[in-house]
């Protein structure tokens, strides 16, 4: 039994099986995800758990490459746009490009984020020893 971190089962054996350049997404409560991609909902209720610490578990656990956002989050929720500018470093997108994107992923973590834009595009890296 883990005795930190995450412990929700079927998040860690996504993140797991991640392997160099697989894309998966965390997002709010109303992203759109094509039916092809498998959903990991996190979501208990809107506002539960939040967009923010559920990105700084995952970080916790992976080795990312490279992040994306949807440019839109700057001014329309400047606490994600925190996040993904700064401590992420994440590549803004058009709204329209990172919806296109989220098609490909392996995944995606839907959290109960009820604020807009708190959406976020990571590139599965290797912990290079």
């Amino acid at each position: 039994m883990r005795t930190g971190g995450l412990i929700h089962a079927e998040l860690i054996a996504a993140l797991v099986a991640l392997r160099h350049t697989d894309t998966f997404a965390v997002s709010d409560s109303g992203l759109p995800v094509p039916p092809s991609v498998p959903v990991i909902d996190l979501g208990i209720s809107y506002g539960m758990p939040r967009f923010a610490p559920v990105v700084e578990l995952i970080l916790d656990e992976i080795t990312v490459e490279a992040a994306w956002g949807s440019a839109d989050v700057v001014t329309a929720n400047p606490e994600a746009a925190e996040l993904l500018t700064n401590r992420l470093q994440a590549e803004l997108l058009a709204h329209e490009e990172f919806k296109q994107r989220i098609g490909q992923c392996r995944f995606v973590v839907r959290t109960g984020e009820a604020r807009p834009y708190a959406n976020v595009l990571f590139r599965a890296g290797v912990p290079w020893l």
